[in-house]
């Protein structure tokens, strides 16, 4: 049988093509998985929200004068069982993940990303000027969980998926409900006690997706 070089190399580029996993777009070269990227940036994600549900949640066992060695030594367990399995959900989906996304696509996110979180705590810090000034320091802690809350939704696409939108919006009713149903020390523990739950809610729901996304792609 004849050869055909030209014929050989068209069926060979044929067959690297989509199978590959490579793609480009404009000239970066696309060689992770998606899938395997969206895993790892929810455990990115688990892992912040493990902190700050651990300092909401410290907050309000505080503000309910209950704060001891084992509420401290819970709390420190709960972050610390989060932390574990998203370091090793991250460990199994990281050379995957590699170049997910291309380069330019990622450095918009992140630039978004941190415009929301700088225009957050931009905010916090007002309020924590503002509205002793106004007389509403009783609602001080309300107000900031309704913008931490709030903040989950211009989230740029690389960090936005239901269950940030599901906690958020938790946060945001919990926020508005805790002032009309408790009032003083028992308003901001109970407010901040819900919203590290949520938070470490959200966590879990998060590693869960991971775990998922990366059994899919047989991680």
């Amino acid at each position: 049988m004849g050869s055909n070089p030209a014929g050989r190399a068209i069926f060979t580029l044929g067959c690297i093509g989509p199978k590959s996993g490579v793609q480009r777009i404009g000239n970066q070269a696309e060689t992770g998985n998606r899938q395997v990227g969206r895993a790892v940036g929810r455990c990115t994600g688990a892992l912040f929200f493990a902190f700050f549900g651990g300092a909401w949640c410290a907050l309000g066992i505080y503000a309910l004068g209950r704060l001891d060695l084992l509420a401290a030594l819970l709390i420190a367990a709960v972050i610390a069982g989060i932390v574990t399995a998203a370091v090793r959900l991250q460990r199994r989906g990281k050379a995957a993940a590699e170049n997910a996304y291309p380069a330019a696509e990622r450095q918009l996110n992140d630039r978004r990303f941190g415009i929301v979180n700088a225009v957050t705590w931009l905010l916090v810090a007002v309020l924590f000027q503002v509205m002793p000034r106004i007389g509403y320091q009783q609602l001080l802690f309300p107000a900031i969980a309704v913008v931490v809350g709030l903040h989950f939704f211009p989230m740029p696409p690389l960090y936005r998926h239901r269950a940030n939108w599901v906690t958020g919006a938790g946060m945001v009713i919990w926020a508005i409900l805790c002032p009309l149903l408790f009032h003083g020390d028992a308003m901001i523990g109970y407010l901040a006690l819900g919203a590290g739950l949520m938070l470490w809610a959200g966590s879990a729901w998060a590693l869960r997706t991971a775990n998922q996304l990366l059994a899919a792609a047989g991680l």
